[in-house]
C-alpha cells in the first residue's frame, strides 16, 4: 500500500488554538512540577504517555477512521512545540507515537498492520521506534547500512546493528531499515514492522547522563531474526522511499521541538534577567544582556513563521519538503545560540539539576543532528537553490508513485 494522499484537515483556527491551551497547560501543570521526581525515578515515564494518548497529542496526523482526530501537521507542530517548550525529553513521543511510526505505517502498510498498529501507538496503548541509523553512520544511513535481510521462502532473516534508536528498550514495535539487495545501494533498502519480542531482536540501552533518565536511546542487535514477508511496509526495495517520507515529516516535528525549546529558553532568561541582581542592578539592565535577549525574541517570531509555513503547506496538500528542511536547519540554529545564551545569562546556575538549563544545551544540540544534521541540510538546501538536486524531487516520485 502507498497512501500518500494528504489528511482532509479541518480543524479551525479555534480549535488549534484550543489544543494549544491544553497542551500548555498539561505541560505547566503535569509535566513541570513532576520533572524533578521524574528524572531521580530514572525510570520511563510511559504513564505520561498514555496520558498524551489519551489527550490526542499522538493521533493529529492519523485520520479518524484509525482512531484519530485528523487535525493536522499544524496541530503536530502545536503538540510537538508545547511538549519541548514543557520539557525536552518528554516531546521524543511526538516523532516515534506521531509521525515517524504510525504516520509511516498509515502511509505504507497494509489494511492489516494499519488496523493491528495504528490505534494502539497514537493512544500509547503500545510503544514505537525506528531503526535507521547504525554504528558507522547516522546521516549517512544509506552508504553506511550494513544490516540485512535475506529471502529464506515466506520469511526474512536479519542480521546487523542498529545504534541510537530511541525508546527502543521499551518499544513494542520497530520499524526496521535493512539491506534486501546490498548491490542496488537506495534501491536496495526495505523496510520492516517488527514486534520487538521477536526471537533474535536485542536492544541494550545506551547511558547518556547529559540528556537525562526519560528518554532512552539504544543500541539494537538482529541475529538470525525471522520475520515473516507480511511484515514488510510497502514492496521490496521501496525502504528508501519509506524512509524520505518519515523524515519529511520528522523533520517537522523537530523543527517545532526546537522552537518550543528556544522558547523556553526565552522565558527562563527573561524571568532570571528581571530577579538576578550585581552591582546593585538586575541583570536584565545591562547592555549584553539586552542584546541577547533581544535577539532570542527575533528569531523566536522567524523560526515560528518557518515552522508554521511548512506545516500549512503539508496540511494543503502540498509537498514541503524544501519548507521543512529549511526550518529544520534555522530553527536548530536559533535554538542553540538562545540555550547558549541562556546559560550565560544563568552563569553558575546553568550547571545545577535543580535547574534544566543544561538539558536545554544538550537537546538543542542533540536536535541539531536528529532527522538530519545542520551540516546536511545546508547541503541540500544549497543544491536545490543552485538547481542541481531540487529537496521536493524524492517527495514528488513517491506522491506519483
Amino acid at each position: 500500500m502507498n497512501d500518500m494522499t494528504p489528511l482532509a484537515t479541518s480543524a479551525s483556527r479555534e480549535e488549534l488554538e484550543a489544543l494549544r491551551d491544553v497542551m500548555r497547560d498539561f505541560g505547566k501543570n503535569e509535566i513541570r512540577p513532576r520533572i524533578r521526581d521524574l528524572e531521580l525515578a530514572g525510570e520511563f515515564p510511559r504513564e505520561i504517555y498514555r496520558q498524551l494518548g489519551e489527550l490526542g497529542a499522538y493521533g493529529t496526523m492519523i485520520p479518524e477512521n484509525m482512531g484519530g482526530s485528523g487535525m493536522g501537521f499544524e496541530a503536530l507542530a502545536i503538540v510537538s512545540e508545547e511538549l519541548a517548550y514543557a520539557y525536552p525529553p518528554l516531546s521524543a513521543g511526538m516523532n516515534l507515537q506521531a509521525a515517524t511510526v504510525p504516520l509511516t505505517i498509515r502511509n505504507w502498510g497494509t489494511p492489516e498492520q494499519i488496523e493491528k498498529y495504528v490505534a494502539k501507538l497514537i493512544s500509547a496503548e503500545i510503544l514505537g521506534c525506528n531503526g535507521m541509523s547504525e554504528p558507522d553512520g547516522g546521516t549517512d544511513f544509506l552508504g553506511a547500512m550494513r544490516t540485512v535481510a535475506v529471502r529464506d521462502g515466506d520469511d526474512y532473516i536479519i542480521n546487523g546493528t542498529k545504534m541510537w534508536i530511541t525508546n527502543a528498550n521499551v518499544a513494542d514495535v520497530a520499524i526496521i531499515y535493512c539491506k534486501t539487495d546490498p548491490k542496488a545501494k537506495h534501491k536496495g533498502v526495505s523496510a520492516f514492522l517488527v514486534p520487538t519480542d521477536t526471537p533474535g531482536f536485542a536492544a541494550s540501552r545506551v547511558k547518556c547522563r547529559v540528556l537525562g533518565n526519560l528518554m532512552p536511546t539504544n543500541g539494537l542487535t538482529f541475529t538470525d531474526m525471522r520475520v515473516p514477508a507480511s511484515c514488510m511496509l510497502g514492496a521490496e526495495g521501496e525502504g528508501f522511499k519509506v524512509a524520505m517520507t518519515a523524515m519529511d515529516f520528522g523533520r517537522l516535528t523537530v523543527a517545532a521541538r526546537s522552537l518550543g525549546l528556544t522558547r523556553a529558553c526565552l522565558d527562563a532568561s527573561l524571568e532570571y534577567a528581571d530577579l538576578r541582581t550585581a552591582f546593585g542592578e538586575k541583570i536584565g539592565s545591562f547592555q549584553m544582556i539586552k542584546h541577547q535577549l533581544a535577539d532570542m525574541v527575533v528569531e523566536v517570531a522567524a523560526a515560528t513563521e518557518l515552522v508554521y509555513k511548512a506545516a500549512r503547506m503539508y496540511d494543503a496538500g502540498d509537498i514541503a519538503t524544501r519548507e521543512s528542511s529549511i526550518a529544520k536547519y534555522y530553527v536548530g540554529e536559533v535554538c542553540n545560540r538562545a540555550a547558549q545564551a541562556t546559560a550565560e545569562i544563568f552563569g553558575g546556575y546553568a550547571f545545577s539539576d535543580e535547574l534544566p538549563i543544561s538539558i536545554y544545551l544538550n537537546f538543542a544540540k542533540l536536535w541539531q543532528t536528529g532527522e538530519g544534521s545542520a551540516n546536511l541540510q545546508r547541503i541540500l538546501i544549497a543544491d536545490d537553490a543552485l538547481g542541481w538536486k531540487l529537496m521536493d524531487r524524492h517527495a514528488q516520485k513517491v506522491r506519483n508513485a
